[in-house]
Formats: C-alpha cells, structure tokens, sequence
C-alpha cells in the first residue's frame, strides 16, 4: 500500500469489508477490526511504484473477473509514467477513503450486517519522519487509534459481559 497508494487503498477497503462478512457470518460473536496505515504520498515513477501498481491493478482485475457474470471483465489501459520519478499527495484519497470507512465501522451487536467492523483505525503517516499525522482521521470519527481501541473493548464487553 506504502506505494500504489492511489488504487491500493480502494483494494484494502475491499479486503476489509470482505474479511469481516467471511469472520462474521462462521463467527457472529467475533469482535473484528482493521487497521489502515497510509502514508501521507505515494511514490510515482519509480520501479518499485510502477510494480507496486501493476500488482494492485491485477487484484482489482481478478475482484471484477470474479465479480462478472459470464465472462471476464475488460483489461484497463496501463497509466502513463511521469518523466521522472516523483511524489504525490495521498491525503485527498485519505479523506474519501475516511468518509467510507466511517461507514464500515460502528458494529455494535451481532444482529447487525456481517459486512460492518466493530471498530476501525487509520494511521496516517509522514514516510520521511515516520511521524503520525496529528488532525487525520479527525476527533470523534471512531477512526482515530483511542476510539478504535474503545470501540473493540466495548464491543467486547457488550458481548461477553466481562
């Protein structure tokens, strides 16, 4: 994810949803969460970036494979590649992607959608000084490191009355 940032973290969200129906629907019971670590850009140009991509862009195309009746889904054209290696900004990305994840989370019985996590973070970081991000996810989103920890113990409690 720490490279192909851009389409790697719509994969993740994928992933995220997907393992919590999996653990959900043979455990009911379970208390899961997930934790997303993005770094504040993503590296474009570079070979490690460029593969980085190629292989992110295989795993959406094996989901939408799966995903389509009859037949496989047209390949989409590879991105060009900037001239020279450079940075982009993720948070953009992270601030959609929070918006979503806000969804995600909040299970709060196992009555509830399967497809839902008791609790989920995100840890949003500066690659270079390896420094979390002090206003991302913001205060009361449930995303932040405290309320995802909260979120797991009550959720624990609430099912198991410890």
């Amino acid at each position: 994810m720490n490279l192909a940032v851009g389409r790697a973290i719509w994969n993740r969200f994928g992933d995220i949803r997907t393992f919590a129906v999996n653990i959900h629907l043979k455990f009911p019971f379970a208390v899961v969460g997930g934790v997303l670590v993005i770094p504040t850009y993503e590296e474009i140009g570079t070979k490690a970036a460029t593969e980085a991509e190629r292989r992110e862009q295989k795993t959406e195309q094996g989901a939408r494979d799966a995903a389509e009746p009859g037949g496989l889904a047209e390949p989409e054209a590879q991105p060009a590649l900037p001239a020279a290696p450079s940075r982009r900004s993720t948070l953009h990305l992270i601030e959609r992607a929070i918006e979503r994840l806000i969804r995600a989370g909040g299970r709060r019985s196992e009555a509830e959608a399967s497809h839902l996590l008791e609790g989920i973070a995100v840890v949003v970081y500066d690659p270079d000084t390896a420094l979390t991000h002090s206003e991302i996810p913001s205060r009361g989103s449930g995303l932040r490191w405290g309320e995802f920890v909260a979120a797991l113990a009550a959720s624990y409690r609430a099912r198991f009355e410890v």
